[in-house]
């Protein structure tokens, strides 16, 4: 049956893999991109799984979705929350008011799943334990039980990154990787086959895992390349993209003759460094961090968790998880992050986080133990670009950050408060991420940086990767709305309004991205125009109820 519009999203799928490895060995998207549009698609900050996600699937900025990071902190309290939080309904949603059948599989961030009239919606993983999805997690009900019939399982603990620091881990990924792709290519077949849709949306993450954990095997230039690598390891990544490919392959033939077809990522991919920033231990030693006495060392309840996320299996965390209650797994996460920190004299302070470098200024009246007039940002700021300006990487002497960032330079919107106070850009070195790690996993002594050693140079999920995230993406766009225009600039939430005309459809006022005319051929104008935001349809509230509901139906909560 005829789709009008397919959309596959590939996980941090970066350019410069693709353009190297070239047409011979992905020959899907060399083809889409030589007869439409490509981009390396500009993400929002930070360029993350989540508020990229959300930004393209609802077409609104960050500060209008309200999705920043996995988790919500409020103070010194850190709760895992996911597209509970989300405040704005999916462009799915919206279309699916116009009477539109619509399709949205997989995507991270959409628990709970939207109910679509006239569609179907199967949610994604975001969930910190969760180790498969039960029936809240797939619209209409009846769906769930068809899929679990026909293809078993839907599942996220196939693959344990936790586990990655043991020996034939890597030399198995791609394997598994590829087999997955090719599990959801299965689904994605049969529900095409069900019926003809107007969108058509599904998420492969596999691209994402494979460079987190395989990068530094598939590059030589990696200052965290092995000194011996196996065939299956070396390969692994140009693997993992050449199933995509034929993904990409499949499912645009299943789509049928005139397929709209966009293919887009959320960020891009690149190598980590082997040297650490340790944030608040910078900060400290600008004064303006102080750790409690006798917390400056690995803290134990970072020891606590590092040993229990390593030694249970995806089966075992999920029903450790159930057993001691919702509030273990924030409970956690906000004694590693914060324990150590004396709040009480500290003026700004960060949430040490790889994947989004930012920091929170210790306000008096918002934070707990807020010590910071209103008054003295500015001048607190100013402490910060300095500090910014003067810390050098010990052994090269470049600058380690290069951008500092108000949230109101980055962000528009109601939810922009729920963003860190200051963002920041690090460097590259010599094409390679810093890695910024907790100061409470820091070995004793350490300052504010250290290299890693070469026992920790391949890590495992929740320690230093090999494999970094990049500020651009991808996009691909053909079919018959659009030209061969080659290599066009392009921003995450361009690539929504840009789906949105094709299927005929005048995007909202509120949406952030523009139109990418220069992309399409001329024709008609959308004859409709994309329905209001009906804040009943949006995400959640964020309130804790619907988090409960959610964890009750996973048998979180009796």
């Amino acid at each position: 049956m005829s789709t009008r519009a397919l959309v596959i999203g590939l996980d941090g799928a970066d350019v410069d893999v693709i353009t190297a490895l070239g047409a011979s060995r992905l020959p899907h998207l060399h083809a889409l991109m030589a007869r439409g549009a490509w981009a390396r698609l500009r993400s929002v900050m930070p360029p993350a799984t989540l508020p990229n996600w959300t930004t393209f699937l609802t077409g609104v900025d960050p500060g209008g979705h309200g999705v920043f990071d996995f988790t919500v902190r409020d103070g010194t309290s850190v709760r895992f929350a996911g597209g509970t939080v989300r405040e704005a309904p999916t462009i799915a949603a919206r279309l699916d008011r116009l009477g539109m059948a619509c399709a949205v599989l997989g995507f991270p961030a959409t628990w709970p799943p939207e109910r679509l009239e006239h569609g179907a919606f199967v949610s994604g993983w975001d969930s910190p334990v969760a180790f498969e999805a039960d029936r809240s997690f797939v619209w209409p009900p009846s769906l769930w039980s068809e899929v679990r019939a026909r293809f078993g399982a839907i599942r996220w603990g196939d693959v344990d990154e936790f586990d990655a620091d043991r020996p034939g881990w890597h030399d198995a990924l791609a394997g598994k990787l590829v087999a997955r792709i090719d599990e959801r290519v299965a689904l994605a077949t049969w529900m095409l086959e069900r019926r003809a849709w107007d969108l058509f949306a599904i998420y492969f993450g596999e691209s994402d895992t494979a460079s987190h954990h395989l990068w530094a095997h598939h590059d030589p230039s990696s200052p965290r390349h092995p000194d011996r690598v196996s065939d299956e390891a070396r390969t692994g990544l140009a693997r993992v993209y050449e199933a995509l490919d034929r993904a990409v392959g499949s499912l645009v033939a299943r789509a049928g003759e005139g397929v709209e077809i966009t293919i887009v990522s959320d960020h891009g991919s690149g190598g980590a460094s082997d040297k650490v920033l340790y944030l608040n231990r910078a900060l400290a030693e600008a004064g303006l961090l102080a750790f409690r006495p006798g917390h400056e060392g690995t803290s134990p309840v970072a020891r606590i968790k590092d040993l229990g996320l390593g030694v249970l299996g995806p089966r075992g965390r999920d029903l450790v998880f159930r057993a001691m209650g919702q509030a273990l797994p924030g409970r956690l996460e906000s004694r590693a992050r914060f324990g150590a920190i004396d709040f009480a004299r500290t003026r700004v302070f960060s949430d040490e986080l790889n994947y989004f470098p930012a920091l929170h200024f210790n306000l008096r009246g918002r934070e707990p133990e807020g010590v910071v007039d209103p008054r003295e940002v500015p001048a607190l700021r100013a402490r910060v670009e300095s500090l910014a300006e003067a810390l050098r990487d010990p052994w090269t002497g470049e600058r380690v950050i290069t951008n500092v960032w108000s949230r109101e330079e980055l962000y528009r919107g109601p939810f922009v408060f729920r963003a860190p106070d200051l963002l920041l850009e690090l460097a590259l070195d010599r094409g390679h991420s810093w890695n910024l790690l907790p100061s409470a996993s820091a070995p004793p002594g350490t300052g504010a940086f250290r290299k890693l050693a070469p026992s920790e140079h391949l890590g495992r999920k929740g320690r230093s990767l090999p494999g970094s995230h990049r500020a651009r993406g991808l996009f691909v766009a053909a079919g018959p709305r659009v030209r061969a225009a080659g290599e066009i600039d392009a921003r995450i939430a361009d690539a929504t309004a840009t789906l949105l005309a094709r299927l005929d459809v005048r995007p909202g006022a509120e949406l952030a991205g523009r139109v990418l005319r220069e992309a399409l051929v001329r024709g008609a104008a959308p004859s409709r125009e994309l329905p209001a935001v009906d804040r009943s349809e949006r995400g959640s509230s964020g309130d804790l109820a619907r988090t409960e509901a959610r964890l009750r139906a996973l048998g979180y909560v009796d």
